[in-house]
């Protein structure tokens, strides 16, 4: 991502999926005995990774049950990080391999850049590899975020995010969020008016679903849809930090959010 700034910020956890094979009797070979081939462990990538890109961008990285994952990238700042860019893809874990070749890099500019991912993982520790966009690469390290910090098995709750929230958008404007207990919001931006609702995803990972709609212009995207996650956690100074990105469907628009309070 060297052409818009990269990031990753991540997160923690690992899901084992797979059957270790059984592997038949030694010695001699007698009628009906049979043997079996061992049949590989395979682990996901899934978890929460950060570290840095090779430009320094620090990167918060989450790869999801179904390997989809959300990179966000920027800066950390008086113990609370700053978006300024945002990659979603939809990935595949092979043992110990992870790859996407449909990356969408959301800038702060508005732009989508397209581009690819090729990494190494270790199941629930580390996330390391490249990131491509046209002639451009640079390549990342991660490692999975201190459960203290985030953890990324235990459910997402809604009564950390209920209340009001000062955030900003990718794109630089003021944004005021009032979320419900039930998790349906409204949200102004100067004079733009949305709204939508954050779910526990049902994976029972702490991660929310997300969908914002658009009001009518002034709004940058009148009437379009963004689906997407969010993440919250406690920072170091007591405060909590929420983070949220999405795309609409053809992944052709997107949008940002972040603050603490």
């Amino acid at each position: 991502m060297a052409s818009s700034k990269l990031i990753l910020p991540a997160l923690a956890a690992l899901s084992l999926a797979g059957v270790g094979g059984c592997g038949g009797g030694g010695g001699g070979s007698s009628a009906g005995q049979t043997s079996t081939v061992p049949v590989p462990v395979t682990s996901s990538a899934q978890g929460a990774y950060q570290g840095t890109l090779s430009n320094g961008i620090e990167h918060f990285t989450l790869v999801l049950e179904n390997d989809q994952f959300y990179t966000v990238y920027g800066s950390t700042g008086g113990g609370a990080f700053g978006v300024t860019g945002f990659l979603q893809g939809n990935g595949k874990s092979n043992n110990g391999n992870f790859s996407a070749t449909d990356v969408k890099d959301a800038t702060s500019t508005g732009q989508l850049l397209s581009g690819s991912l090729s990494a190494s993982y270790t199941a629930g520790s580390s996330l390391n590899g490249t990131l491509t966009e046209g002639t451009n690469s640079a390549t990342f390290t991660g490692a999975t975020l201190p459960s203290a910090v985030y953890n990324y098995n235990t459910a997402a709750s809604l009564n950390d995010i209920s209340g009001s929230w000062n955030l900003t958008s990718l794109r630089g404007n003021a944004s005021t969020f009032n979320i419900a207990a039930s998790g349906a919001f409204t949200a102004t931006s100067g004079a733009c008016i949305f709204t939508g609702t954050f779910k526990p995803r049902s994976s029972g990972k702490n991660v929310f679903d997300v969908a914002i709609t658009f009001g009518a212009a002034p709004c940058t995207l009148p009437g379009q849809t963004l689906n997407g996650i969010a993440v919250d956690y406690l920072l170091s100074n007591g405060q909590r930090q929420l983070i949220i990105a999405g795309l609409d469907q053809a992944r052709t628009s997107s949008g940002a959010f972040f603050g603490v309070r």
